[in-house]
């Protein structure tokens, strides 16, 4: 049996930021996002597991990737502290509005479901690659690793101009479409 709305207890901010900053992602546990805290500690361990995979021995040091691997670690434990503050007014909002706890905005619920379980699926295997480091991966990293990392950039800086230009040519058509209806509706009240 569920508890009514009316009577779930407030989280408390400080507990909440408090076991976060101790151990990422068991703060949103507390919350009850457990999805969420999931995802938090498996991308947390998946860097920690690559930053050691691209700094054993065997495999050609590529010094801007593990820069960029060890500063990712500040960054996510930061933003699950950020998130953790934020969900914690969003769940007391919805409480104290009487709002069940469990419908939430699907924005705010991220992966859910089968993808849920893929995406951990996914990165589990892609840890267990970097610690057996097979051989094939040692070879695409150290021959191709800057090649791939290129060619990303690429098509991210493609993608998002296309999106930029999309969204210019909307605002156009925008502002069009009201002047056209500006300029039919002052002629019609002329009449």
């Amino acid at each position: 049996m569920k508890k009514s709305p009316a009577k779930l207890p407030l989280k408390r901010k400080f507990i909440a930021v408090l076991i976060a900053a101790i151990l990422p992602g068991f703060g949103h546990m507390y919350l009850g996002l457990a999805q969420r805290g999931i995802q938090f500690i498996a991308v947390l361990l998946l860097d920690i597991a690559a930053l050691f995979y691209f700094t054993s021995k065997g495999i050609q040091i590529n010094v801007p990737l593990l820069i960029l691997l060890a500063l990712m670690i500040p960054v996510i434990y930061f933003y699950n502290v950020y998130d953790v503050l934020q969900s914690t007014d969003w769940i007391n909002d919805h409480i104290k509005a009487l709002i069940p706890k469990y419908k939430r905005r699907k924005s705010f619920a991220g992966v859910r479901g089968i993808s849920f379980g893929l995406v951990l699926m996914a990165e589990g295997l892609l840890i267990c690659m970097f610690l057996v480091r097979p051989y094939w991966l040692r070879n695409i990293v150290s021959f191709w690793g800057g090649y791939i990392i290129a060619v990303v950039c690429i098509v991210i800086g493609v993608g998002l101009l296309a999106f930029q230009m999309v969204r210019i040519y909307r605002t156009i058509q925008k502002h069009k479409s009201s002047a056209t209806s500006q300029a039919v509706g002052g002629a019609s009240n002329d009449r």
